[in-house]
């Protein structure tokens, strides 16, 4: 019998990235390890599925081993983990409604867990707080936290549901205001200007602490491949080349500022769902490898996408610079 068939008919997963897990704590904040009900299956075809309201036929695939998982078997393997990134497409009702899931589950499980959003201002926070503790209501906190124009339609529902959990959001992204400071500079270039901004710079509490190191050829690359000259650039009068250049500066300096945000909270002793972009997500280039630098322990983590099932194989094969896109895929049909 192979390996990966006797993992697959004794329900025995491999969890986590980064080695052995530490045991789970249990809802209720203990440190009892749950019996491990977790299964993997070898094909989708044994796997179980999952029905939502804007999703059906879910299925969990584990990307590193090559198998499925049921859902206990997808929580059993994010025990151990301090930090969870998932990865979304944005605007995409069914990734949404895949988040709640996975954050009601979760959040059932631990009571420790914060939920990490790209999808508000870090300088709103305050406001984001006031609305947690029911200070302001749900017409004041929407109309004055600045979230994103579709908010109410993909990502209120996460937001309501920490809500009722009394458990933190952490708003992740730089402030509209700081970006547009960057972009009157030009030509100096974002990281310049950025890096020129001391303790007294009206938004310091609200981004990465400066200096940045200038990116690497990896995250260059990385970011190059989903670079789109023709709506970023070319129309501005930029080369190629100084567009690339230019727009890098800025991803840079949104990783390092959600990386710097979800670690802070980290070091309150929770543990950290975060949602974002696909891209700031997958492979760990980006926001999850500084959120890790940043937190200082080399904490634990995860990476989660989703996908449908058509482009599940593409994403199979897919790499950069020898990383999965992730380990766990959520793989969906959308009603």
């Amino acid at each position: 019998m192979s390996l990966l068939k006797a993992l697959v008919t004794s329900g025995i997963f491999l969890a986590g990235c980064g080695g052995a897990s530490p045991s789970p704590t249990t809802p209720d904040g203990g440190t009892d390890a749950p019996t491990k009900s977790g299964k993997a299956f070898a094909t989708a075809a044994e796997a179980p599925q999952y029905e939502g309201t804007s999703f059906r036929a879910l299925q969990i695939f584990d990307l590193e081993a090559g198998i499925y998982l049921d859902e206990a078997a997808l929580l059993e393997a994010l025990d151990g983990d301090r930090l969870v990134f998932l990865g979304e497409q944005h605007e995409t009702t069914p990734v949404q409604e895949l988040e709640l899931w996975l954050l009601q589950r979760m959040t059932t499980r631990h009571a420790d867990v914060s939920l990490a959003m790209e999808h508000f201002q870090h300088d709103e926070q305050p406001i984001v707080d006031d609305y947690l503790k029911g200070a302001i209501s749900t017409d004041d906190f929407e109309k004055t936290s600045q979230p994103w124009k579709t908010y109410a339609q993909y990502w209120k529902p996460l937001v309501e549901h920490m809500k009722a959990k009394g458990r933190p959001i952490v708003a992740l992204n730089v402030p509209d205001e700081a970006l547009q400071l960057l972009y009157g500079r030009y030509p100096v270039t974002p990281l310049t200007a950025f890096n020129a901004w001391d303790t007294t710079f009206a938004y310091d509490q609200s981004v990465a602490p400066r200096p940045l190191a200038t990116w690497d050829a990896t995250y260059k690359g990385y970011f190059e491949s989903n670079f789109d000259y023709e709506a970023h650039g070319k129309s501005l009068g930029m080369s190629y080349a100084d567009a690339l250049n230019y727009f890098t500066d800025l991803a840079l300096i949104r990783d390092e500022t959600m990386g710097y945000f979800i670690a802070q909270e980290l070091k309150n002793g929770g543990r950290v769902m975060t949602v974002a972009g696909d891209w700031h997500v997958q492979t760990g280039l980006a926001t999850p490898d500084r959120a890790v630098r940043y937190a200082g322990n080399s904490p634990q983590y995860d990476l989660v996408t989703t996908t449908t099932t058509a482009k599940l194989e593409a994403m199979r094969g897919a790499s950069v610079s020898g990383r999965k896109l992730a380990h766990f895929v959520l793989v969906y049909e959308a009603r």
